[in-house]
């Protein structure tokens, strides 16, 4: 008998019981590792495993869910002063632009922006500003929703902050990384 995991589902984009699968299983548990290395400080392992994923999201019809993981690579690899960081801030950028989640786009903009200046790779930061600086909007507050959001995704372990989530209405979110949905605690 073959392992479930092992068997290739083709991702159907019409199929609204689809959405959590354009991740197989085991593409599911690498973004849990890729998580995982982040919190614990190992943002050069990380980073082109949320490359990978993100290429494969884009492949499966996930721009947005793509978007989000481009933007946790240009981030991890900032952190580990990689200049592949820039190559994927661009695709965040312009896919976050392009399906017009703008206040997404400037969160992300801004924690890249301050991520490339402390590591000392202001050329690339440079860079970033002129393609994109004049592009983005400055991001509307939620910091009551924000404040009362967990920290990390239960299903996959990913950062919600404010580059990591999409707000589905006034009160409720999902996980930009994996799509489950998050509810705000109670005040």
């Amino acid at each position: 008998m073959i392992p479930r995991e092992n068997i290739s589902m083709p991702y159907d984009p019409s199929d609204p019981t689809a959405r959590d699968t354009a991740l197989q299983p085991s593409e599911q548990r690498r973004l849990e590792e890729a998580n995982f290395l982040l919190e614990n400080n190992k943002p050069a392992q990380a980073a082109p495993i949320f490359a990978k994923l993100a290429e494969v999201l884009r492949s499966a019809h996930q721009p947005k869910r793509a978007a989000n993981l481009h933007s946790q690579a240009a981030l991890a690899f900032a952190r580990s002063r990689n200049d592949s960081a820039l190559m994927q801030a661009r695709a965040a950028l312009t896919l976050l632009l392009q399906f017009k989640l703008d206040q997404q786009a400037s969160a992300f903009y801004k924690d890249l922006l301050g991520e490339l200046t402390k590591r000392g790779m202001n050329s690339a930061a440079e860079t970033l500003a002129k393609e994109f600086g004049g592009k983005l909007a400055r991001p509307a507050p939620r910091a009551a929703q924000w404040n009362r959001l967990p920290s990390n995704c239960h299903n996959c372990g990913a950062p919600l902050g404010q580059s990591g989530v999409t707000w589905t209405e006034a009160e409720s979110a999902e996980c930009g990384f994996c799509g489950t949905p998050i509810r705000p605690s109670a005040e």
